[in-house]
């Protein structure tokens, strides 16, 4: 019994050293996110969300933040009343929607 358990926990650890990695990882990308909306090279979120809500139909339910082609962008998706999911990619440094993809 005890060596199955020993096994079993063997096995396991490589999972909870990826996880520890990518926790470590996901903490520098905001510590880099951060560092960048300070220097005032993109806008925080909250100054994007402001500069599109008459111009995003839906409810936002998630938002990234990637580097496309170089550009800075968050991407919103929205979850529409009429059920529909839509992603907008918005220019992080001008608020300018780039793109909008429905995903339906």
């Amino acid at each position: 019994m005890f060596r199955i358990l020993a096994i079993a926990l063997l096995a396991f650890m490589p999972l909870a050293a990826q996880a520890d990695d990518d926790h470590d990882e996901d903490r520098e990308e905001r510590r880099k996110l951060n560092a960048a909306i300070e220097r005032g090279e993109i806008l925080p979120l909250t100054e994007i969300l402001a500069r599109t809500e008459n111009r995003i139909e839906g409810r936002v339910v998630e938002i990234e933040f990637e580097h496309e082609d170089g550009r800075p962008v968050y991407e919103i998706y929205v979850l529409r009343q009429d059920g529909r999911r839509l992603e907008y990619e918005i220019d992080a440094r001008t608020g300018e929607i780039l793109d909008l993809d429905d995903d339906d």
